[in-house]
């Protein structure tokens, strides 16, 4: 089994969604499978950060709820992490990263990184 660490909570309140992003927020568009408990249905990770990501899914959700999330972010990396559930306009969802391996972490972060360098010196 994988090693997993946990990821520190962001802050809560209402001012933190007054905050800037200090992430970048990346456009992608992959089909992976989500999980509640035994329910599992397939997703849509429409973008992601290496704090979290928003997907499509018809698995119902709510604020809160914790969902295994797997995905093939390329033929090479797939991510598996636990998700908490931190924004819902269903069937659209949002949610931070609670849980993942540091490989799985490493490879999320490197994506990111290979992306805003492509972006940013236009190639």
């Amino acid at each position: 089994m994988e090693a997993m660490h946990r990821v520190p909570e962001g802050r809560k309140g209402g001012h933190a969604m007054n905050q800037k992003r200090e992430f970048f927020r990346v456009a992608i568009e992959r089909i992976g499978q989500i999980a509640k408990g035994a329910e599992t249905a397939s997703c849509e990770v429409l973008d992601l950060t290496e704090k979290g990501f928003q997907f499509r899914t018809d698995l119902p959700a709510a604020m809160g709820d914790s969902l295994e999330l797997e995905f093939p972010l390329t033929k090479e990396a797939p991510v598996q992490c636990t998700v908490e559930v931190t924004y819902v306009a269903s069937p659209q969802l949002g949610a931070r990263i609670t849980k993942i391996s540091p490989e799985h972490q490493q490879c999320l972060s490197q994506f990111i990184e290979q992306l805003n360098v492509l972006n940013l010196t236009g190639f």
